[in-house]
């Protein structure tokens, strides 16, 4: 304790509490070592400088008595400055503490100088990854796409148009902002009138976009692996869903950088293509989320500065779907009952339960795991494994996995490895099963063909559940569905070195099954573009296992026409020698195209076909015939959707994904799709337009030409995300105005009202006058007082106004005098 602590303690004796709060409040001024006072600290606002560049912003800083100057973290980081400490976020940092920074204050110009290595400085980040897509909508409605396909009897038979076989494929789905419900369907009957509905799937989704995770109820496949065996259940299931956000880049990607010694260009190329250029200041960048396609490459970074002075940077990549970005996690989660004979009429579920779990997760940008767990119907499965790249040259994979069932063991081992070296893309994998190893695939298909009982189905609808069996044909189908004891493939690509044109590939497999049987077939592919956009191929290959098979196909593509083509090919094998020729041209998407294929095939086994098809707004229609050896039948294909949302019914083409309902306000209202015409609205102002992509942008816009001349808009565009398979209502703000009118003024002379000039409704809009005394005048009343002023003085006029619904009412000449 100071003197003067003592002192006053002395002073006032028991008022001790008295004392210290003094000591408190004035220690700090009459204490030994401030016998006098400390100037205050000031707040600084300069403009900044770094490395003699400008940082185009200004800072807030603290000058100390001392003369030494610093800022809050927050100020220093906005800057790109890295401090090298760890302070609190309210402390101050001194500009003296930070390593390699030197700085000088120019209190004149209130601005501060700051020189520092490069190292010490954050660099400017530009992210090449799309800009996020808006939050996905879904309205409420229901789709029903349709497939009719029905063909003639022979037409060469004494009744040539009794019917032969017709089939109806229906998928329905009602959709809502909660989830998809789906339903999809098989009606076919034959030539006997016998007629059977299959059912193909079931179920309900709905999925999280923001936290990626699609949740499913009902007919499912189960998450798999390269190395596993994925089979269908009914059930529930929960997995990673990253279609949810196509902005997302799953791969790990590089991120180049470099220094700019002054303001420069920098320009990025992917493999010879230029993909990207900024202008950046001076000081170090970085960029990532560099857009690579799989495989080896090589990205080059080009500094260019105002002089032209150039510096390269080159990076080889190799990148692969086998690898996730490091932290990002891919699963998916399942249990129900294994669905036995899909899409027949023994389609069953079995009654022992079964689940399943995968996940796969990046660790770092060349490591990420993979794991797998299965088990039900009398086993239990599960195995890990791993990718890692090896350099910039490929990737490698790795996996083991071990199951039991009804006391015995077994083992699968897998390994693969893809490359691009020296020009060629080379693709290696491996898989051997030891000792009895099996999975939830070999487990359930064990079930197939044995005599059903009937009970109730998981969905309500009754079905079948195997009961189990023992006999030797039993276990020999059993043993059908064991995993292969060996699968191995070899392929290998790459461009002819003296004909960069032209293409070859090489692939091995080699396969022996769990019935020993064995197959090796080896093949080689070579193709080759030639003058007028034509091209040449040919395929060879060779079965050296069971079956002792050889073949050769040879073909010639020729095109005319903007989607026309003819191909010729020649083709033999065990079953002989065949020569076809095609002539194709394809069905466009816009409404309005349409397509044609006539095709001839002579040899073993003689057929021909003609067809011609035709896509209209409400569907597409496709006739044919056909002969083969000695029958001949004609065809009828109709293919388009039933869609309903916005209280309208619409026949459409098929939707496959999201799609958009657009009300224009009027009927007869031009509707552009990406800027391309889609179609007009009808009688209640409304459009389908059937050909959306989910969870991305999608720009509509309208024409309002055909809008009412007393109809306002606030908008002719939107740009839209639907969810999956689910529609969206785009809906135009269009209103009628019947309180406007176009006003014609003239002065007292009878000359029109000067061109420019600004007039006013008494207790109303303001206008301006256009040329030939033209004014356009909202909100008017059924009289209505206008002042009017212009350079050479005002006048003042009035008019009455009636309105006129679906008219642009003129009124006119009123003279303001």
């Amino acid at each position: 304790m100071g003197p003067s602590v003592l002192w006053l303690h002395c002073k006032f004796g028991g008022r001790a509490h008295l004392v210290f709060a003094l000591t408190v409040l004035l220690g700090v001024g009459f204490g030994p070592e401030r016998l006098r006072a400390e100037p205050v600290q000031r707040n600084l606002q300069l403009e900044v400088f770094i490395n003699g560049a400008p940082a185009n912003m200004i800072s807030s800083f603290v000058q100390f008595p001392n003369g030494t100057i610093g800022a809050l973290p927050s100020e220093l980081e906005e800057l790109g400055l890295r401090t090298g400490l760890r302070p609190s976020a309210t402390e101050v940092i001194l500009l003296d503490e930070i390593p390699t920074l030197k700085y000088e204050y120019v209190e004149r110009a209130q601005k501060i100088l700051i020189t520092i290595d490069d190292a010490y400085r954050r660099p400017q980040a530009y992210d090449l990854r799309r800009n996020a897509v808006p939050r996905a909508q879904a309205g409420w409605g229901t789709v029903l796409n349709y497939d009719l396909l029905s063909t003639t009897g022979n037409l060469q038979a004494a009744r040539p148009l009794w019917p032969g076989a017709t089939s109806l494929t229906l998928d329905g789905r009602a959709f809502s902002p909660y989830g998809v419900f789906e339903q999809s369907a098989i009606i076919g009957s034959n030539q006997n009138q016998y007629t059977q509905t299959t059912r193909l799937d079931t179920s309900f989704r709905y999925s999280d976009q923001e936290r990626m995770i699609s949740w499913d109820a009902g007919d499912a496949i189960n998450g798999g692996l390269a190395w596993t065996r994925p089979i269908r259940i009914g059930g529930v299931q929960a997995q990673s869903n990253f279609a949810l956000r196509p902005d997302l880049v799953t791969m790990p990607l590089p991120t180049l950088g470099g220094t700019a010694a002054v303001p420069s260009t920098v320009d990025l190329y992917i493999n010879n293509i230029k993909t990207f250029s900024q202008n950046v200041d001076a000081g170090p960048f970085s960029v990532s989320n560099i857009p690579l396609v799989t495989g080896a490459g090589n990205a080059q970074l080009v500094i260019r500065d105002s002089s032209g002075q150039e510096t390269k940077t080159n990076l080889p990549f190799y990148a692969s779907s086998a690898l996730l970005a490091p932290g990002l996690n891919s699963w998916s989660l399942e249990a129900g009952f294994p669905r036995l004979a899909y899409g027949s009429a023994d389609d069953t579920y079995a009654g022992t339960p079964v689940a399943s779990a995968t996940l796969r997760r990046g660790i770092f940008d060349w490591l990420t795991v993979e794991g797998h767990a299965e088990g039900g119907s009398g086993v239990a499965n599960g195995g890990v494994g791993a990718a890692v790249k090896t350099g910039s040259i490929g990737v490698a994979s790795a996996a083991v996995a071990a199951s039991t069932m009804s006391g015995r063991e077994g083992i699968q081992a897998y390994a693969a490895y893809e490359t691009r070296i020296f020009g060629l893309n080379i693709n290696v994998s491996s898989q051997r099963t030891f000792a009895s190893y099996n999975d939830l695939a070999s487990a359930t298909a064990r079930l197939q063909g044995f005599a059903p009982a009937p009970v109730p189905g998981i969905f309500g609808i009754l079905t079948y559940v195997p009961y189990i069996s023992t006999g030797a044909q039993n276990l020999s189908i059993f043993n059908d569905y064991q995993p292969p004891r060996a699968v191995d493939r070899f392929s290998i690509g790459a461009s002819v070195p003296f004909d960069h044109d032209a293409n070859w590939n090489l692939s091995f497999v080699h396969q022996l099954d769990s019935a020993n049987n064995l197959s090796k077939i080896l093949s080689a592919s070579y193709s080759r573009p030639l003058p007028f956009q034509a091209s040449l191929f040919t395929t060879v290959f060779r079965d050296f296992g069971t079956d002792k098979n050889t073949g050769i196909i040879l073909g010639l593509t020729i095109p005319f026409g903007q989607s026309a083509s003819v191909t010729t090919a020649v083709s033999s094998g065990q079953g002989g020698t065949t020569a076809s020729v095609d002539a194709v041209k394809s069905l466009g998407i816009n409404p309005g195209d349409y397509g044609w294929e006539v095709r001839d095939s002579e040899g073993a086994s003689p057929y021909r076909d003609a067809s011609f098809s035709y896509r209209s707004n409400y569907m597409m229609a496709k006739v044919g015939a056909s002969q083969d050896g000695s029958s001949t039948n004609a065809g009828l294909e109709l293919r388009g959707a039933i869609a309903t949302m916005g209280g309208g019914v619409f026949f459409s083409n098929w939707i496959d994904d999201g799609f958009a309902v657009v009300d224009g306000g009027a009927p007869n209202v031009g509707v552009s799709y990406e800027n391309r015409p889609v179609g007009t609205t009808g009688a209640n102002g409304l459009l389908l337009v059937p050909t959306l992509r989910s969870y991305q942008n999608n720009k509509i816009t309208i024409d309002p030409t055909n809008l009412p001349v007393d109809a306002e808009i606030e908008t002719t565009h939107d740009v839209v995300a639907p969810a999956d398979r689910a529609g969206v209502l785009v809906k135009f703000k269009v209103h009628s105005d019947t309180t406007a009118a176009l006003v014609v003024f003239v002065r007292a002379d009878g000359s029109f009202v000067p061109a420019g000039s600004a007039g006013k409704i008494d207790g109303g809009d303001e206008f301006v006058v256009g040329y030939d005394g033209q004014s356009f005048i909202k909100n008017l009343g059924s009289s209505n007082l206008a002042t009017i002023e212009f350079a050479a003085g005002s006048c003042r006029a009035s008019f009455n106004f009636t309105p006129r619904s679906g008219e642009q009412v003129r009124i006119g000449p009123v003279t303001c005098q």
